[in-house]
């Protein structure tokens, strides 16, 4: 009992305190098991999880010392709640925690209520109930009546605790160093969260952004951007290319999480993606179904830095905010040299994902968004304009010379909007409807892909009766995949596991492409940048991307997900070659975090 008293001195461990620590401690490991639940249990495993573990609830008591009636013990509880729910929210569609910079910007949120509503789960009202059932459970007690604890006492418990997460891991280097190598590991990567709580991944986000440049992380690039241009040089050395005929304009449509596996798909006898079936089928069309998404903390407009500027978005961080001032080389850029004028058309507010300075940064010439446009056929939970409504608009603007006058060489990109999460359509835009017992989201989701599909068929309508058709390449692709963590469900339901697509890709298709045919193998978004090149006879810009052109006879097939998985032949690559793009992510945050591509020796050979 001598060695329990030690361990446990009655000046710290009194009724209060103990009942307030067992408290946090089943509130911590309540978030923990929730957290699990969406990604691995690995957490337990770690040595280090328990220490911190106890360290936390720990700190979480604290309120204890200083006021015996609980109020203060409620209030922090519920804080650590909603920064617990907030998070688990944001796992279902990342699979990571909240960065520390999106912390400061969450009124972006505001414009994306439905898609926040629907990342919540009915069981993660325990964790308030929890904490309210033990508030209600002190105050009918005589806990408050306990002698207040040891402040000197508390001190020593949380020094010991610091120095057991130390000595576990002084092996791998340090905390900050342990969570490094996690984050670098597909299978770890989501345990940082629970092996070193929430505060810990912020303290690692914050370290990391203090950080200067390394040497090690200076040799890094330049020899991965060496091998890169290597690489691309000898893959193109059989391009056709320079045969293709010449495209003066370029079409990009960026569909909100568009996926490729409602394409050529007939349901209850009913095509989803009509207009798009259509064009796939034309004989100028190029078409790749499987472009894995490679999206990151930025989602959507992650979507745009793969695409316009063919590099991996941050690891941890939301390159709209962090490196919007940034030197990049773009396609708006790369055909700027042209002559030609660069628009972006959406029905967003500027300040959504900081579109305004990044269009910027990336060199377009003209921002067109909401308030250029009459909301006549709201969608969402912010009503912003439907995909059809904005197809309409713009076609109008486009026939009055307020956009893309006929003749001008023209880089023309719409970001539509109705395909966000939840894909909740009102009654009277609905084109098509499913008897079928298929889960709710999908339904939706289906729904929504073919309202998508028809007004981009209204646009491609409208682009071939201009003069300048023949001149003009079209881009369809999605930004991202669209069903997160519905996925799952989705391919164990047997109404619609036929159906779906277990993988996460996104469809690219080229209309008017100067070379028509069909690829079926994986390939990324980043690549969509250096195809496009290619296409539009711009191999000698000198930005050539992180990704390669899948029109050259050599590409590997093989793309990295934004999960750190990898699809395609990876039998077939050659290890070199493979390694070379596992380790692209990593090498894209290093040139984002430092703006590296302002050095002319990390674009130019």
């Amino acid at each position: 009992m001598g060695f329990i008293s030690k361990i446990f001195p009655n000046k710290l461990w009194t009724k209060s305190f103990t009942f307030w620590w067992l408290i946090s401690l089943a509130t911590i490991l309540l978030f923990d098991l929730f957290w699990m639940f969406q990604t691995t249990f690995r957490a337990f495993g770690y040595l280090t999880f328990w220490p911190i573990l106890f360290l936390n609830a720990t700190i979480m008591t604290l309120p204890s010392l200083f006021s015996r009636n609980g109020i203060w013990n409620l209030f922090v509880l519920l804080i650590a709640d909603t920064l617990f729910i907030s998070n688990l929210m944001y796992c279902n569609t990342y699979y990571n925690a909240i960065p520390l910079q999106s912390y400061f910007i969450a009124g972006n949120l505001s414009d994306f209520g439905a898609s926040v509503a629907d990342s919540f789960r009915w069981y993660y009202v325990f964790l308030p109930i929890l904490s309210l059932l033990a508030f209600i459970i002190y105050s009918l007690s005589k806990f408050r009546n306990c002698i207040k604890p040891s402040l000197l006492h508390y001190c020593g418990l949380i020094l010991v605790l610091f120095l057991l997460t130390w000595v576990a891991d002084l092996p791998f280097g340090g905390s900050f160093a342990r969570i490094g190598m996690m984050k670098d590991n597909a299978y770890e990567a989501s345990s940082v969260s629970t092996v070193y709580s929430i505060p810990g991944f912020l303290a690692y986000d914050l370290h990391k952004s203090t950080m200067e440049i390394t040497q090690k992380e200076e040799k890094e690039v330049g020899e991965w951007l060496k091998f890169h241009r290597q690489l691309t040089g000898k893959l193109s050395e059989d391009s056709t290319s320079q045969n293709f005929q010449n495209r003066k304009n370029l079409i990009l449509i960026l569909c909100e999480s568009l996926e490729s596996w409602p394409i050529g798909k007939i349901v209850e006898g009913k095509e989803i993606t009509p207009e798009l079936n259509r064009l796939i089928a034309d004989s100028a069309t190029f078409f790749a179904p499987n472009v894995v998404s490679q999206v990151g903390p930025g989602r959507s407009i992650d979507g745009q830095l793969l695409i316009l500027a063919g590099m991996l978005p941050m690891k941890n961080n939301v390159y709209a905010y962090e490196t919007e001032g940034n030197q990049f080389y773009t396609l708006p850029k790369a055909l700027k040299m042209r002559g030609t004028h660069s628009y972006l058309i959406s029905c967003d507010k500027p300040y959504v994902w900081n579109q305004t300075r990044v269009a910027r940064a990336f060199g377009i010439d003209t921002l067109i968004q909401a308030s250029d446009f009459y909301n006549d056929e709201p969608v969402g939970g912010h009503k912003r304009l439907s995909d059809g409504g904005l197809m309409k608009q713009s076609i109008e603007k486009m026939r009055k010379g307020e956009i893309w006058p006929e003749g001008e060489p023209g880089f023309l990109i719409w970001v539509t909007y109705s395909g966000h999460n939840p894909f909740k359509l009102p009654d009277k835009l609905r084109r098509i409807n499913f008897e079928g017992d298929y889960p709710e989201i999908i339904r939706n989701y289906m729904t929504t892909a073919n309202y998508t599909d028809h007004a981009i068929g209204m646009l491609i309508d409208y682009l071939r009766s201009r003069s300048d058709w023949e001149e003009t390449m079209v881009v369809i692709t999605g930004d991202h995949e669209g069903l997160a963590s519905y996925r799952n469900e989705a391919i164990q339901n047997p109404a619609t596991a036929n159906i779906v697509d277990p993988g996460q890709h996104t469809p690219l298709i080229i209309i008017n492409s100067p070379l028509a045919e069909r690829y079926e193998g994986e390939m990324g978004e980043v690549d969509i940048y250096s195809t496009l090149l290619d296409l539009m006879k711009l191999s000698d810009y000198e930005w050539k991307g992180m990704g390669l052109s899948v029109v050259n006879p050599g590409f590997p097939g093989v793309a990295i997900g934004s999960t750190g998985n990898i699809e395609g032949n990876i039998n077939e690559v050659p290890e070199e070659i493979l390694d070379h793009l596992v380790k692209a992510r990593d090498i894209s945050d290093i040139i984002l975090r430092f703006d590296l591509l302002k050095e002319n020796e990390y674009v130019n050979e």
